[in-house]
């Protein structure tokens, strides 16, 4: 009965984490996949929410061709 209560406690820490992760922008944007600058921009600046992060953000939405230069 201990391991079933261990396991069951163990799984909802596990949940509540996952839950915790997300796939927008500073968790609270566009998804990455939204984003003209994809994946790999999101991968390393998406949870970065300094100011000028945020800046490259919005100025690539509206003018994707920015991306290589604003998120290297």
């Amino acid at each position: 009965m201990k391991r079933v209560l261990v396991s069951a406690a163990l799984a909802t820490l596990m949940v509540s984490a996952h839950a915790e992760s997300t796939d927008r922008w500073f968790n609270t944007g566009m998804e990455w996949y939204e984003h003209p600058c994809g994946l790999s921009a999101f991968a390393k600046y998406g949870e970065d929410d300094t100011p000028a992060v945020r800046q490259a953000y919005f100025l690539t939405q509206k003018n994707p061709e920015l991306c290589s230069k604003l998120f290297p």
